[in-house]
């Protein structure tokens, strides 16, 4: 949390100066998090454009080494290939991309990790090639008591908030 945010025992959080409720807050946030969905939806729609540019100056040359060359000598050699090359993926599998993310999978995701989720989407139906099977992550997490209490000491220690800070801060929000 920045120096400039401050929870109170009463669960109220100042911010920038001013005091909000906890709803008020947590309604602050949901927005932020709604931005940042639009926005990354926007920087999608911008590399899908990127891609199609890329695609139609990449056709101009027979290899990928004769492209990698032309571009060598323009601007665009300050982007690196591998965001070039996300780039045209995203624009090749816009359909795919758009199926994903409106699934809300790919908000705030950059051009390769979209790449990857949409690789990882594909694998899990791909039951012909053995890989229909979901990886470990995608696994449903059991949580227990104990495995919440592990997660929180964990959070609070990364986080430099003592246990009985957060002792007083979880009464105080359980009582409102």
């Amino acid at each position: 949390m920045s120096n400039t945010a401050i929870a109170h025992l009463d669960a109220t959080i100042t911010h920038d100066g001013k005091t909000h409720t906890f709803s008020q807050a947590c309604d602050h946030v949901a927005h932020l998090f709604d931005k940042r969905d639009d926005m990354a939806e926007l920087v999608l729609l911008e590399t899908r454009g990127i891609g199609e540019w890329l695609l139609v100056l990449r056709s101009v040359y027979k290899s990928d080494k004769q492209f990698g060359q032309a571009i060598a000598a323009t601007p665009l050699s300050k982007r690196s290939a591998q965001d070039r090359n996300d780039a045209m993926f995203v624009a090749n599998n816009w359909d795919k991309v758009q199926k994903l993310n409106a699934k809300g999978e790919l908000n705030s995701l950059g051009a390769s990790a979209v790449r990857k989720r949409l690789k990882k989407a594909e694998a899990v139906g791909n039951t012909s090639k053995g890989k229909g099977k979901p990886d470990a992550e995608a696994q449903p997490v059991n949580v227990t008591a104990t495995s919440l209490a592990n997660a929180t000491i964990k959070m609070l220690k990364e986080h430099d908030i003592s246990l009985a800070d957060f002792r007083k801060a979880l009464s105080a929000a359980a009582k409102s």
